[in-house]
């Protein structure tokens, strides 16, 4: 057992006079960041714009598409022309050598049909390598 130092009373601790200051209960911590609605709202208005782009890139493809379109069916006509005169400079190559390869072949006629449908059939011509084909 501990032995007091003295005989006085013992001293005990009080408040201050006129009490102790109030303490604020309230939380005073500094804010981390956008609110919910905040968040929710620059995303809506993210997701809203990102709609927008791809509407008007796909708005600018087919007006692109479009046009690409247009002038392909403006270049036909001199593409088939082409191929057509092609096609007839081939013909005539193959009817030449047919001339020559069945000139001694009675009551052969060159370029005439051998098929008897009555349907005509364009001539099968090599296009990719007449050497090799003819």
């Amino acid at each position: 057992m501990s032995v007091r130092p003295s005989n006085l009373p013992p001293v005990q601790d009080m408040p201050p006079p006129g009490g102790y200051p109030k303490v604020d209960l309230v939380r005073a911590v500094p804010s981390r960041g956008p609110k919910g609605w905040q968040i929710w709202a620059g995303a809506a208005l993210m997701i809203a714009w990102g709609f927008n782009r791809v509407g008007k890139t796909n708005r600018e493809a087919a007006v692109q598409k479009l046009e690409e379109r247009k002038f392909r069916y403006a270049v036909v006509p001199f593409l088939q022309a082409e191929a057509d005169q092609e096609y007839m400079e081939r013909e005539e190559a193959n009817l030449k050598e047919e001339a020559e390869i069945m000139k001694d072949v009675p009551g052969w006629k060159v370029g005439k049909n051998p098929y008897k449908t009555g349907v005509w059939m364009p001539r099968r011509v090599y296009t990719f390598d007449m050497a090799n084909n003819s």
